[in-house]
């Protein structure tokens, strides 16, 4: 697999158009759970390698304070990098879907 930063960015915009496809209008609970379903099976928050990339092109990187607090206690580096790097693609699918409704 090739990850970049540039790849990241493609598929947050990926995911965001096919959310708006799947659920067109204002926002809705079910396009939320599309957007948290299809983030948490991505390959760039299930794959150790391609997190770096992804946290590298995020601009909504979490806080380490924010990951702690929604991570089990005694979580692993691993654990908390996934989270951080899921809350991280959440958060740019969501404003890249307010992007796009404001277009």
């Amino acid at each position: 697999m090739t990850w970049s930063e540039m790849d990241y960015l493609r598929t947050v915009r990926n995911i965001a158009a096919e959310a708006m496809e799947e659920y067109p209008g204002e926002h809705s609970d079910e396009r939320q759970e599309y957007v948290s379903e299809t983030v948490d099976g991505n390959e760039y928050v299930i794959y150790y390698g391609a997190n770096e990339f992804a946290l590298r092109a995020s601009d909504n990187e979490p806080d380490g304070e924010e990951v702690s607090a929604l991570s089990a206690n005694n979580a692993d580096w691993r654990t908390m990098k996934t989270l951080a790097t899921y809350l991280a693609m959440e958060c740019d699918v969501m404003a890249e879907i307010d992007r796009l409704r404001e277009v």
